[in-house]
């Protein structure tokens, strides 16, 4: 066109909705937390583990009936992890258990102890009767121990990046004695997923399932046809914000 022609208005429409394509229809993949493990020892009292979440336990391993497991005998998780970086949370009552790299353990996939050099961090002094999140954070490179958020230990293996094993370890006691019990155990890696579609009227959504609204992501708490008016965020009882 020469100079100050003017564009038929259908082609200024075309551009300027292409020109809001490229600027704003870009989906980015977006990096979730997810947790892959996870046991609240929820069984009625007497109750052995889960045998398809642990290993190893004796009759005088069990579940107290109030959520708690009475531990007098070395699990080990049928699971191993091999994602490159991760966080562990355990809630535990050591009693005279020892310190946090003993109960909250780290084995090899063959259920061997894990070569590497030890570095203290700080004392990680707590009450042995009260409950305390122990927690081992780990990289390709390293596994560093907390207790109630204070880091105490670091691990940095011989061998980078190899699948491992965790192992809760218990103390003295026995089953009639005020044993080492452990509340819950929870293992949570960080994932790069595709990006949550948005969310459209008159789509039928399923339980978990994310979606994108507004510039935030939610995830589906029913299953549930959306109606006009049922956006996330207006709804709290459909969709949870994360």
């Amino acid at each position: 066109m020469g100079h100050g022609a003017r564009w038929p208005r259908p082609l200024v429409a075309a551009a300027v909705v292409l020109a809001g394509l490229t600027a704003s229809g870009v989906a980015h993949a977006e990096t979730v937390s997810r947790t892959v493990f996870g046991d609240g020892f929820d069984g009625a009292r007497g109750a052995g583990v889960d045998p398809a979440k642990w290993s190893g336990g004796s009759w005088d391993t069990w579940q107290d009936g109030d959520g708690n497991l009475v531990l007098d005998s070395t699990l080990r998780t049928v699971t191993t992890f091999s994602q490159s970086s991760g966080h562990v949370s355990a809630r535990i009552r050591a009693g005279d258990a020892g310190p946090a790299w003993k109960l909250l353990g780290v084995l090899t996939a063959d259920g061997g102890t894990v070569p590497g050099r030890f570095e203290a961090l700080g004392a990680g002094t707590t009450s042995v009767r009260d409950f305390h999140t122990y927690a081992v954070d780990w990289t390709r490179t390293s596994f560093v121990w907390s207790v109630d958020g204070q880091q105490v230990l670091r691990l940095t293996p011989a061998t980078v990046g190899q699948p491992f094993r965790l192992a809760l370890n218990p103390g003295g006691g026995g089953r009639y004695s005020d044993a080492l019990l452990v509340d819950s155990v929870a293992v949570t890696v960080r994932l790069t997923v595709a990006p949550a579609p948005a969310w459209k009227a008159f789509t039928t959504y399923q339980v978990g399932s994310r979606v994108s609204y507004r510039g935030s992501t939610y995830r589906v708490l029913q299953v549930h046809t959306a109606l006009p008016g049922w956006q996330p965020g207006l709804v709290p009882a459909l969709f949870q914000k994360i």
